[in-house]
């Protein structure tokens, strides 16, 4: 009874760590997001700002 104890608590703690890994994954991944989406927007004004200037200068 007690290897069995001690295997299923085992089993346990290896699904705990593998969900720790999948959130600091997923983490990671949606700091990533917000960080490529904020340069996205960057370059968009430019280029919005340099079209409006050419076509002003026109």
């Amino acid at each position: 009874m007690k290897r069995k104890a001690q295997g299923a608590i085992e089993y346990l703690f290896m699904i705990a760590a593998a969900l720790v890994i999948v959130l600091i994954v997923v983490k990671q991944l949606s700091n990533k997001g917000s960080s490529a989406k904020s340069t996205a927007n960057t370059a968009e004004e430019s280029a919005n700002s340099e079209l409006n200037s050419m076509i002003s200068n026109a």
